[in-house]
């Protein structure tokens, strides 16, 4: 007991006290059920008037005890949800930061070898030197070239080795001279690229920017003498905002951000909340941390990064801030209608639904299942009695019964809400998936359209005479390249007829020599200009071991004259596992790869990659033609059943990240991404049914001499009624003894001992043409037909108890001897009706019922 406290009448326990104020869902089922036990105080007094004979003190009890179960229960799985979201966030933050960056130190290390780079160094004399002008110029116009296609770079910088400025994109900052010790960290490196984040001289604009640097040396030999530094200049905030914005929910307030290695914030996806240069708290190895920050309380959690292809930049973490009377805001205002079939196949699934919150459905359907038999008992007691209590007591147990009902309602509820965050979970993944598919291939667009301008390719192109003789050069470039850029299998040169002049990949160099007769390398060879660029169909390639793939290219023109095309080049990308890396990343790690599961397809259903098995590549997707008809950067998500299973499913149609699909590219593409989260299997055990019981007929009709009153229940989904004169009370089905199974289709099933007295007890489900399992009979109703003779008395195994009707005697319908036959148990047929429906019931025959089967025993 020391670790249990009370909050508000509730035990809880302790740990769960600071937090469990703030869990909206919680406090409004609190309060639901503190208001369902003030009415249970109320009935109980009113209880005292009528002659009900209910202990209602002990249902409320069991109620109160089953709440204060629930809340705990809840309150638990809210923490686990919310934190589980947290970490995910703030790790995907981390890692999709730290996948760009790997692209950025490919870039360095590949544009510092440029040899038009090398050449302006070695021929650059002085700004006040004309011809030195020119060459400036023209680098200068390198550098726009490169911006434009890699426009996540907002400046390139050329240092001399002595520090001085030599050329840069950006002429409106003057600096000319930068701090020497810099240059010489980046001279002395042995690394292939320096990253940096502080204060740069050479870009005074900033406090702190993040810069990728690499020295210029006469030639690619490891001892070649130091020509200069290049530096990228990186767009970190304008990065960060674009990841923050697919990740932050601006509802609840969180706020993400980038720590340093000493915990100060680089990066806010909202500076007024957090501002840059905050010092918070690492929280590395807890799952959360409660955390004070500017006088307001937050729950905190950082991730380090996984890194990508081994590179992790620099020591920097994703962090994630909530306040804390916001982190467990209810999802009810977005709850969806669900059929309760959906339901019980996630009640069966551990993944969404604990062992402990499945056990407090249960005692609240056992609590329920007996306070319902209680209420239709007591019904057909007052059904008995000519007391001037009887309509009052009658209103009293259906008060009672809805009073149950809604104490069972708040649990409904809760089931509601689960599949509703479920839904929204594959909505949050296929959106974050999709956009880093875009993000990848807006690179492979920029390589192709870049390395079509090295200078070496078309000089040696512009001679084809020589081209034989280059081929050594040409294939030795691509292969450094390609070591740089290891999302591709292969670069190929090809020339303007298509021929194969190089490759990347020495075990492809048997393709020197053959034509290309792909429709891509026609485009290719007819784009307009050094913007442009093709991209093949998602197809089966000889380029790529006859996979499908995506192979970008651009052309390759004369130096002479742009406007001629002397070949291009291709780059085969290794679709298979960077597309399932994109996926696989994207999806919570603690789930198998049947449980959720994340497909990339284009819009005539073909499977780009899948990350579950059963889903090959190049076969289709056989779902609704609704999600394939999805627009740019919409969404759909709804609950399927599929291959026998219920999948929460979400879709999002691709948009482009920055230039790359967007209105001033030519390249269209539409890729959707579907995220299958497993809710639970058809064929389950169905913890909840479709219907809630009524306890009394809602109708007003008054009994009158001529009325008589039927017990009505259910046998599977067959309305069963008998008079209720002859009921005598219902049971639960485990006080039956149980027969020895001697033959398993005989109808009689055991005995239960009611007033000292054995009664048998048998199963008529052979007479209702319906596969009703025995799980489904929860009941016994003991009848009686002769009220001086206990023998006459007989027990009959139902599924639920409904209603106890007042009906006219002269809507009963007997049916005669003749129509029905000797196979039937059924005498009448009665239409039963309520203020909301008409049913009609048939009417048992209880003598009959003895008479044959009672005689088989």
């Amino acid at each position: 007991m020391k670790d249990i406290v009370n909050y508000k009448g509730i035990n809880i326990k302790k740990d769960l006290y600071p937090i469990i104020k703030h869990i909206e869902d919680v406090d409004k089922y609190k309060d639901e059920l503190g208001t369902l036990s003030s009415s249970w105080d109320m009935l109980a007094l009113l209880g005292q008037l009528g002659d009900i004979n209910i202990d209602i003190g002990k249902t409320k009890e069991n109620f109160l005890n089953l709440t204060s179960t629930l809340l705990n229960h809840l309150s638990e799985e809210q923490i686990k949800k919310v934190t589980q979201e947290m970490k995910f966030k703030s790790q995907v933050t981390i890692d999709v930061l730290i996948r760009n960056l790997f692209e950025r130190t490919a870039d360095i290390g590949f544009l510092a070898t440029n040899d038009d780079i090398r050449n302006f160094i070695q021929a650059y004399v002085s700004k006040y030197n004309d011809d030195s002008v020119i060459l400036r110029q023209n680098i200068q116009k390198r550098f726009k070239e490169y911006v434009s296609k890699y426009s996540v770079y907002f400046d390139i910088v050329l240092l001399d080795t002595h520090g001085r400025v030599m050329v840069r994109l950006n002429d409106e900052i003057k600096t000319e001279k930068v701090d020497l010790s810099f240059v010489q960290k980046v001279l002395n490196s042995n690394e292939d690229y320096v990253e940096t984040y502080k204060f740069h001289d050479f870009i005074p604009q900033y406090k702190k920017s993040l810069v990728y640097s690499y020295k210029v040396t006469k030639n690619n030999s490891s001892n070649s003498d130091n020509l200069g530094v290049l530096c990228l200049c990186f767009r970190f905030t304008d990065e960060m905002n674009g990841i923050f914005n697919n990740l932050v929910d601006t509802k609840n307030k969180e706020c993400l951000t980038i720590l340093d290695e000493d915990g100060f914030v680089i990066a806010s996806s909202d500076k007024d909340h957090i501002r840059i240069g905050a010092k918070l708290p690492i929280v590395l190895n807890e799952s959360y941390k409660l955390v004070s920050y500017c006088g307001r309380d937050y729950i905190a959690k950082t991730c380090s990064t996984n890194g990508y292809q081994g590179f992790t930049g620099l020591k920097w973490y994703g962090h994630i801030m909530i306040p804390l009377e916001y982190a467990f805001l209810s999802n009810e205002l977005d709850s969806i209608e669900v059929d309760n079939n959906v339901i019980n196949a996630m009640m069966g699934n551990e993944q969404h639904f604990s062992k402990e919150l499945k056990e407090v459905f249960t005692k609240s359907k056992t609590i329920q299942d007996n306070l319902t038999r209680v209420i239709w008992n007591g019904n057909i007691a007052q059904s008995k009695l000519n007391s001037v209590n009887r309509e009052f007591s009658k209103s009293l147990l259906n008060e009672i019964g809805i009073t149950g009902n809604k104490a069972n309602s708040s649990l409904s509820n809760l089931n509601q809400t689960i599949i509703t965050s479920i839904l929204k979970d594959s909505e949050f993944l296929s959106s974050l998936a999709i956009d880093i598919m875009d993000r990848n291939l807006y690179e492979r667009a920029n390589d192709c359209r870049w390395w079509a301008l090295t200078s070496y390719f078309r000089e040696v192109m512009d001679d084809y005479s020589s081209l034989d003789l280059n081929q050594g050069e040409i294939s030795a470039i691509l292969k450094y390249i390609n070591d740089l850029y290891t999302v591709y299998t292969n670069l190929i040169i090809f020339d303007k007829n298509g021929k194969v002049i190089a490759v990347s990949n020495r075990d492809n160099e048997y393709l020197v020599g053959r034509i290309l007769t792909q429709d891509w390398v026609e485009k290719t060879l007819s784009l307009r200009d050094t913007s442009k660029y093709c991209v093949s169909k998602f197809e089966k390639s000889n380029l790529y071991n006859n996979q499908s793939t995506y192979i970008y290219s651009s052309a390759i023109r004369s130096l002479k004259d742009e406007r001629i095309i002397t070949g291009g080049i291709a780059v085969v990308f290794d679709s298979t596992p960077q597309f399932h890396a994109m996926l696989d990343e994207t999806l919570p790690s603690s789930t198998g790869d049947k449980a959720v599961f994340a497909l990339f397809t284009n819009k005539d259903k073909q499977i780009i990659s899948s990350t579950n098995e059963d889903f090959q590549v190049d076969s289709y997707l056989d779902i609704d033609d609704s999600f394939f008809k999805l627009k740019n950067a919409q969404s759909s998500s709804k609950i399927i059943e599929f291959d026998n299973k219920y999948y929460a499913i979400a879709a999002k149609c691709s948009n482009g990240y920055r230039e790359y699909k967007s209105r001033v590219d030519d390249y269209k593409n539409d890729v959707l991404c579907f995220v299958f989260i497993y809710i639970g299997s058809i064929d389950c055990y169905t913890f909840l049914d479709n219907s809630t019981s009524k306890f009394l007929n809602t109708t007003k009709t008054k009994f009158t001499s001529t009325s008589v009153e039927l017990a009505t229940f259910y046998l599977g989904k067959k309305l069963l009624a008998v008079s209720a004169k002859n009921v005598i009370e219902s049971i639960g089905i485990e006080e039956l003894q149980t027969s020895i199974d001697m033959d398993k289709t005989n109808h009689f099933k055991g005995m239960v001992l009611y007033k000292d007295k054995l009664i048998a007890v048998l199963d008529i489900r052979d007479f209702v043409n319906e596969e009703i399992t025995n799980e489904k009979l929860t009941n016994v109703i003991l009848i009686e037909y002769d009220k001086d003779n206990i023998e006459h008395c007989v027990g009959i195994l139902v599924s639920s108890l409904e209603t106890v009707s007042v009906v006219e005697e002269k809507t009963i319908q007997h049916i005669q001897n003749h129509f029905l036959g000797t196979g039937t148990l059924v005498e009448s047929l009665v239409d039963i009706k309520d203020a909301d429906e008409s049913k009609v019931a048939m009417l048992l025959d209880i003598k009959k019922i003895d008479e044959k089967l009672t005689k088989r025993i």
